[in-house]
């Protein structure tokens, strides 16, 4: 499955690298969409975290009750302009699939946007890609609740 989404944000990308390497904004995040985070660690280039939530009805079988993934994200150097371009990797435990892709951080509409492009695979023989298309929606909301934290986020700060 292709993913390819992008998030708008009213900041500057420096501001923006910032909210996305702070563990309270992801822990935040997945919150919103039913997880828990543990073991979150920062990183010089970013941050990697371990999370959980309920298994969709679709993998249950290979996983159980719950879902546990490992995430990593890493950014690059800033630009001049702030610009950072990063790789992103979900790692579900117990399944062999796999979410990598990269994302480029940049000014532009209210003040930054994040776009993400990458795959997410399922490597089991005649039931994969049916997993793939199955686990669409949740890795689609995942991409939405991030622009929902994000400008919560983001309002939070500036009310300070």
């Amino acid at each position: 499955m292709d993913i390819n989404t992008s998030a708008q944000f009213a900041a500057d990308p420096n501001t923006v690298c910032a909210m996305m390497t702070d563990p309270s904004w992801w822990q935040d995040v997945y919150r919103r969409i039913g997880a828990t985070t543990s073991d979150v660690t920062v990183t010089d280039t970013g941050l990697s975290l371990d999370l959980a939530l309920p298994a969709p009805s679709q993998v249950k079988k290979f996983v159980g009750e719950t879902m546990a993934a490992h995430q990593d994200l890493s950014w690059g150097p800033a630009a001049d302009d702030g610009s950072r371009k990063g790789t992103l990797t979900i790692t579900p435990k117990g399944l062999p699939a796999k979410a990598v892709g990269h994302a480029d951080l940049a000014g532009g509409g209210p003040g930054s946007v994040i776009t993400y492009t990458g795959e997410f695979t399922v490597s089991i023989p005649l039931v994969g890609r049916k997993l793939e298309s199955t686990a669409g929606p949740y890795i689609t909301r995942a991409f939405d609740v991030q622009q929902e934290a994000g400008n919560d986020y983001l309002s939070a700060r500036s009310a300070q």
